[in-house]
């Protein structure tokens, strides 16, 4: 649990690590719920364009930060913008799925999830290769960004048309 909790914490302190100290204590402040929505995917791994729990725990999270959300695009997949004027754009992106393989870490909050793969096998199911903390440090990351509008700007669809338009003129 120590080494999730210095990967979660690490990811997070990374998104900020060129800002303030006003960030850093603000990662300090959203960590324990991105550690609860980890600890949540973990335990309840879906299969690639199986996401349905994932993508809905997702979307609402980005919901409740302002994020305007589409859900459903190419399936499970959701898109989350948060506007805020002119400015850089910057996007964050991450999977979903985790694998058809038995998580065998004797964690307290292994993954003990059993269902039927596309094949209709029976199948154990478990993140193993770190998609649920990447979603979560996701989310942190969509959290901080939220709360700290006041520090940055981003451009709006507009601006982004104009500027594709004369870079490709």
């Amino acid at each position: 649990m120590k080494n999730v909790k210095l990967l979660l914490l690490a990811s997070l302190v990374a998104s900020a690590s060129a800002q303030s100290s006003s960030v850093a204590k603000e990662v300090e402040t959203i960590y324990p719920e991105a550690r609860a929505l980890y600890l949540d995917l973990h335990q309840s791994p879906e299969l690639s364009s199986h996401e349905s729990r994932t993508a809905t725990r997702l979307a609402s999270q980005l919901r409740s930060l302002g994020y305007e959300v589409t859900e459903h695009v190419s399936g499970t997949g959701i898109v989350g913008i948060l506007k805020n004027g002119p400015g850089p754009t910057v996007m964050l992106r991450t999977e979903l799925d985790a694998l058809p393989v038995e998580e065998k870490t004797g964690l307290s909050y292994a993954s003990k999830v059993r269902t039927q793969d596309d094949a209709g096998h029976d199948v154990p199911v478990a993140h193993a290769c770190g998609l649920d903390l990447h979603i979560a440090a996701i989310v942190g990351t969509g959290a901080i960004m939220s709360h700290s509008r006041n520090t940055w700007h981003g451009w709006s669809a507009s601006r982004l048309r104009r500027l594709s338009a004369a870079q490709s003129g």
